[in-house]
């Protein structure tokens, strides 16, 4: 981050009172987040091979139902945790606030002493309480600049690359992979007329987006794993939408219908799409 988020003290510049037991260290505090959409990481560093620390968990903290719901945590791991080689834990926090419970583990025998470093980084700077992961407003891409082409997509190391519809989209072949995309069609179908969501981790996936907004993350080395596409009804009986993707396994999937889910078996980060958009026959 640029600059503290939160007064003049960063949330993770103070590592609270710590304990041992059992060769681990334990760190808790409690974190006020404003609203909006976060992403929470692990600095790299030396992993304990030993114990595979250091790791953290976030969780909401005890207190009145209402107050807890205002913040929403999403894991690749279903148990919650974030170790050295995981994705980043995203966090959508309501209108008004909330709180989260960030407890941190790490190696007694770390020479360091410390918690492990996290970095807090805003998914959506523009807007206070967004919908959702790295969206922007419907046809315009960060800062307010409207989407010269019919796909953008942000590649990893690379940036931001222009596609169109029946074009492979992405760098087959790199092992780079896609971190976000948006798609406005030209013609046919206007973004009112479909939906898009992301695979972010295996039963982890974003909310639904209107067509238009970008779908994803810049930067964050959070790549998508998939994606899934839906018409409404009205545009379902003029147009058949198909995907074709191949991911940084090498693994391809053939063409995949609108309302699947377009991702490998493996759950491999995705390289390269191919979406394809034909009118119905009468």
């Amino acid at each position: 981050m640029s600059a503290p988020l939160y007064g003049t003290r960063p949330p993770f510049s103070d590592p609270g009172p710590s304990a041992r037991t059992d060769g681990i260290s334990v760190a808790s505090r409690v974190v006020h987040l404003e609203p909006g959409w976060f992403s929470l990481a692990l600095v790299p560093g030396l992993v304990d091979p030993g114990t595979g620390l250091p790791g953290v968990r976030v969780s909401l903290p005890p207190g009145p139902t209402g107050r807890r719901e205002t913040v929403s945590i999403s894991t690749m791991r279903g148990d919650g945790w974030m170790t050295a080689n995981d994705e980043p834990i995203m966090l959508r926090v309501a209108a008004g606030g909330g709180d989260v419970l960030v407890t941190q583990y790490w190696s007694a025998a770390d020479p360091a002493g410390v918690p492990p470093a996290l970095k807090l980084s805003r998914l959506n700077p523009e807007e206070a309480t967004g919908p959702a992961i790295g969206a922007t407003q419907g046809g315009a891409a960060q800062g307010g600049v409207p989407y010269a082409a019919e796909i953008v997509a942000h590649i990893e190391g690379i940036g931001d690359v222009d596609g169109k519809l029946g074009d492979w989209v992405g760098m087959r072949g790199s092992g780079r992979s896609i971190e976000g995309f948006s798609l406005a069609p030209r013609q046919g179908i206007s973004p009112e007329e479909f939906e898009m969501r992301a695979v972010l981790g295996r039963d982890w996936l974003s909310p639904w987006l209107p067509g238009g907004r970008f779908c994803g993350s810049r930067g964050l080395a959070l790549p998508l794993r998939g994606f899934c596409l839906r018409l409404y009804p009205m545009a379902a009986a003029r147009f058949d939408l198909s995907c074709t993707a191949r991911f940084v396994d090498g693994s391809e999937v053939a063409p995949v219908g609108a309302d699947l889910v377009c991702t490998a078996p493996s759950l491999a980060a995705l390289e390269a799409f191919q979406l394809r958009l034909r009118p119905r026959g009468p």
